[in-house]
């Protein structure tokens, strides 16, 4: 594998640790290095291997956490015991879920996709955006009153249902590129160019003014009650 390749998923080892876990789709790489590609959003999940010793462990999740400031990214930590005092601690830290140093990777795989719904859930169903405006997860169209549907591409469709799932909050773009499911290997503009796309669809509806650039944190969709912006 060249080692230009960046992957959405990080492996990291503590020094405490006997071994490092194993998974094809990480990218190992040192704690500083993690800390920063966690927190521009370069990637999304780390699987944390620590020994019995979680003194390091734990001071680098709380200096994730204060970095990150929200609910991404997902931390996995491995240990050899996962019912000792040392993994408590992990989980008081931020840690998301525990597993034993020795764990097949498909049970690692299924824990990756646990976390990843958690953290991005599947569309399922309808979502009512504005009063006469609804986006239906089946068929990826919106509909509003009075005009024809309008089908958006797969990407935009993820973002703007995102964004409607937490009307008037501001996602990162963290949040949004893995909503998108944008490997980390894209580039950073990516979630920028896909808003625009997104505007740019919206545009005739009367609508873009409805997704909302908020400077230095990320994207919003306004609530009928938000003034809207003139981006």
């Amino acid at each position: 594998m060249s080692s230009s390749t960046k992957h959405s998923v990080l492996s990291l080892r503590f020094a405490s640790a006997a071994a490092s876990c194993q998974d094809d789709n990480s990218q190992p790489v040192d704690a500083d290095g993690a800390l920063h590609r966690l927190q521009t959003g370069d990637a999304w999940a780390v699987l944390a291997a620590s020994g019995e010793d979680v003194q390091a462990l734990t001071n680098w999740l709380m200096r994730l956490r204060q970095r990150v400031g929200g609910r991404l990214p997902g931390v996995i930590v491995f240990l050899p015991d996962c019912a000792s005092p040392g993994a408590m601690a992990a989980l008081k830290a931020g840690a998301d879920a525990l597993l034993p140093l020795d764990s097949p990777p498909l049970l690692i795989r299924t824990q990756l996709a646990r976390l990843r719904e958690r953290i991005a859930p599947q569309p399922e169903g309808s979502m009512q955006l504005l009063p006469y405006l609804q986006l239906d997860a089946q068929t990826r169209k919106l509909h509003l009153q009075g005009s024809p549907q309008l089908h958006l591409p797969t990407q935009q469709f993820h973002l703007l249902w995102t964004l409607g799932a937490r009307v008037g909050e501001v996602l990162s773009t963290q949040e949004l590129r893995l909503a998108m499911d944008i490997p980390a290997r894209a580039h950073a503009d990516t979630v920028h160019t896909a808003v625009a796309r997104l505007r740019r669809l919206l545009r005739p509806l009367g609508l873009h003014h409805r997704v909302q650039t908020v400077h230095g944190a990320g994207y919003r969709w306004a609530a009928a009650d938000m003034p809207t912006s003139h981006d």
